[in-house]
C-alpha cells in the first residue's frame, strides 16, 4: 500500500488570495472617485437648464427635504406620524425605552417610561416648569406596549361605546403612546387631571405656548377631530424635536397632518360615518 503524501499548502497560497482580494476591493473604494461617482458638472448643467424653463429650486426648509417626509413612515424615527390611516410598522413595534427620572419638578412615582429623547426632553421642560412656579408636573400615561393598547381599547369600547371608544382611544398598532414619543402629563395641585379643562389651568396654557422649546406639541388641539380623529386632548403631548416644533409653533399649524401634507383621518378606513352614529 502506497503511502498518501500530506498535503502542505505553500505560505503564498495560504496567504496570497486573501491579499489579492483585499487589494481589489481597496481599488474599487477608491476608483469611485474616478469611475461610478456623480458627474457634478453634468448635474450643474442639467439644474441650470430647468432654471431656464421656469424651474424654481426648492427653498432648504425642514419640510422640503425628502428624508424627513419619508421618516414618518418609520417606527423608529421622532418624525413618524401615526393616525387611523398610518398605523405603525411592524404593527407590534417595540421601541427602547427608559424610566422618567422623578425629581421635585416630576413626579413620575408610577415608573412610566419613554423613548430616552423624549423622556430628557420632558424632564428638562418640568424643571422649567417649576423653576418659573407653574407647578410639579406628573406624568398619568406614557410608552404603552401593543398588548396594553389592545386590551385599552376594549375596555374604552365597554365603557363608552365604539363610537365614544373611537374619539378617545387608538386601536392596538395606531397609538402614538406606542413609540415610547407621547406623554399625557398633569399638575395635579391644579385639578383637571386627563381633563379638557387642563387647557385652561396655569400648567396646561404654560405647556401651549411653550412646550415646542422642548420638542414637543400638543398633539390633539381643540376643534382638529375631523382632521386627527380624536376630541381635545391638552394634556396629550407628542415629543418631535426641537426643529420640527418650532416651525410647527411659529407657522401656526395644529396638527401633525397639515404639517406634512397628509390627509385627515378622522375614521378607520373600514369605518364609515353611519358607524358613529
Amino acid at each position: 500500500m502506497s503511502k498518501t503524501t500530506p498535503l502542505v499548502r505553500k505560505p503564498a497560497f495560504v496567504f496570497l488570495p486573501p491579499v489579492v482580494a483585499a487589494g481589489v476591493g481597496f481599488a474599487l473604494i477608491f476608483q469611485g472617485v474616478s469611475f461610478g461617482a456623480p458627474n457634478f458638472e453634468i448635474l450643474e448643467q442639467r439644474r441650470a437648464a430647468r432654471v431656464e424653463q421656469g424651474w424654481t429650486p426648492p427653498t432648504l426648509e425642514l419640510t422640503d427635504y425628502l428624508y424627513p417626509r419619508l421618516a414618518t413612515g418609520f417606527a423608529g424615527s421622532e418624525w413618524v406620524v401615526v393616525n387611523k390611516h398610518r398605523p405603525l410598522s411592524p404593527l407590534d413595534f417595540e421601541p427602547k425605552v427608559r424610566e422618567v427620572a422623578s425629581s421635585e419638578a416630576l413626579d413620575n412615582s408610577r415608573g412610566l417610561e419613554l423613548r430616552n429623547v423624549a423622556a430628557t426632553a420632558l424632564e428638562q421642560m418640568a424643571a422649567e416648569m417649576f423653576s418659573e412656579g407653574v407647578g410639579q408636573l406628573f406624568v398619568n400615561s406614557a410608552y404603552r406596549s401593543y398588548e396594553y393598547q389592545k386590551d385599552l381599547f376594549v375596555s374604552k369600547t365597554e365603557q363608552y361605546g365604539e363610537a365614544e371608544a373611537l374619539v378617545r382611544s387608538a386601536k392596538a398598532g395606531y397609538s402614538e403612546h406606542q413609540t415610547g414619543l407621547a406623554v399625557d402629563v398633569s399638575v395635579p395641585a391644579q385639578g383637571c387631571a386627563i381633563m379638557q379643562c387642563f387647557g385652561d389651568t396655569v400648567a396646561g396654557k404654560w405647556i401651549a405656548d411653550n412646550s415646542w422649546r422642548f420638542g414637543y406639541i400638543v398633539r390633539y388641539e381643540q376643534d382638529t377631530t375631523a382632521v386627527t380623529g380624536y376630541t381635545y386632548e391638552p394634556w396629550h403631548l407628542r415629543y418631535v424635536g426641537i426643529d420640527i416644533a418650532r416651525k410647527y409653533s411659529q407657522d401656526g399649524i395644529h396638527t401633525l397632518e397639515d404639517f406634512w401634507g397628509y390627509p385627515a383621518a378622522e375614521n378607520y378606513p373600514e369605518i364609515t360615518e353611519s358607524t358613529l352614529d
